[in-house]
C-alpha cells in the first residue's frame, strides 16, 4: 500500500467543505493522457522537493544504476475501484481505492523488451506519472506499485507491436500533484 499525500481530514462527524474556484470566462482545465511514467526500484529514498528540477536531473537516467527511468507512454488513469460497506446509522464506510494506471509503450526495441522481461520477475516499484499538459503525480516519495507488463502482437501488418502495462496501488486518497519541473 502506498503512503501518499494526506489532506487534513476533519475528526468530527461533519464533513469538510473545502474552498472551490470556478471562472465562467477563463476556466482552468487540464488535458488528458498520461504521457510519461517515471519508474525506479522500491528502495528509492524519495525527493526532498519533487518540484526541484535539479533533484530530478540528478536522479533521471535511462541507463545508470539506482536511477529513475522515463517511460514514454500513452496512458490513462480511470476511476479507481472502491469498496463501500453499509454501516449502522445509515452510514457508509468507504474503503481503500484501487488505482490502475494503464499505459502502452509503442517503442519495442531490444532495450525496452528487456525492460519488459525484467518486470516479469515481480517485485514493487516506485512511480510518478505525468500528464500531457505537465501535471506530475506522486509527491516526494512517489507511489509504490505492483507492475504488470505484456507484449501484444496484433494480427494485422498495419498495427504496431506494443508493450502494455498496468501499475496498481491502493490508497485512501488520490496522489499529490504539482506542476512538473520537467514540463
Amino acid at each position: 500500500m502506498s503512503v501518499l499525500f494526506l489532506p487534513p481530514c476533519p475528526t468530527a462527524c461533519s464533513g469538510s467543505v473545502s474552498d472551490v474556484s470556478f471562472n465562467e470566462c477563463a476556466p482552468e482545465k487540464h488535458w488528458g493522457e498520461v504521457s510519461k511514467v517515471y519508474i525506479t526500484e522500491s528502495d528509492f529514498a524519495g525527493f526532498t522537493d519533487v518540484t526541484d528540477l535539479a533533484e530530478w536531473t540528478a536522479n533521471l537516467s535511462d541507463t545508470g544504476d539506482d536511477k529513475i527511468r522515463t517511460l514514454i507512454v500513452i496512458g490513462e488513469l480511470p476511476e479507481p475501484e472502491t469498496t463501500e460497506v453499509p454501516m449502522s446509522g445509515d452510514r457508509v464506510a468507504i474503503g481503500y481505492k484501487t488505482f490502475n494506471l494503464n499505459f502502452v509503450i509503442d517503442e519495442t526495441n531490444e532495450t525496452n523488451y528487456t525492460f519488459l522481461l525484467m518486470s516479469e520477475c515481480g517485485g514493487k516499484y516506485i512511480i510518478w506519472y505525468e500528464t500531457s499538459d505537465g501535471i506530475l503525480y506522486g509527491g516526494n516519495d512517489g507511489i509504490e506499485v505492483s507492475l504488470r507488463m505484456n507484449q501484444v502482437i496484433p494480427k494485422e501488418r498495419t498495427a504496431l507491436v506494443t508493450i502494455v502495462g498496468k501499475a496498481t496501488w491502493k490508497s485512501l486518497q488520490s496522489p499529490f500533484r504539482c506542476d512538473s519541473p520537467m514540463a
